[in-house]
């Protein structure tokens, strides 16, 4: 139990990274939801077109994609620009989830 808490160096950050992790799974289902009801697209032209390929294949490459860069973020959170990252992260994830409700309340 000890070396799982050394790993652990600044637990808010930690925090973060999974908030932001969460808010992707939730942006990648939304978008789903939205392409298949005709009131969006992807505005990423690689995931668009693995959308077209695969639902699966689509989540799988987003959510792989966004843990590696965030967990590569905090194993330099030591430095201010892994600390950047993640915020970044969670900020912009954060907005695309507002977004994502706002498209769902108004149609």
């Amino acid at each position: 139990m000890q070396r799982m808490v050394e790993q652990i160096r600044y637990p808010r950050l930690f925090v973060y990274v999974l908030i932001a992790i969460t808010m992707c799974g939730y942006d990648a289902m939304a978008t789903m939801r939205h392409i298949s009801r005709g009131v969006a697209s992807e505005g990423n032209p690689l995931m668009g077109s693995l959308i077209d390929v695969n639902a699966v294949t689509f989540f799988s490459v987003k959510m792989s994609m966004t843990a590696l860069c965030l967990a590569l973020c905090y194993a330099y959170s030591n430095l201010r620009a892994g600390r950047a990252g993640i915020k970044f992260a969670v900020i912009a994830y954060s907005i695309l989830c507002c977004y994502h409700m706002a498209i769902a309340v108004l149609v």
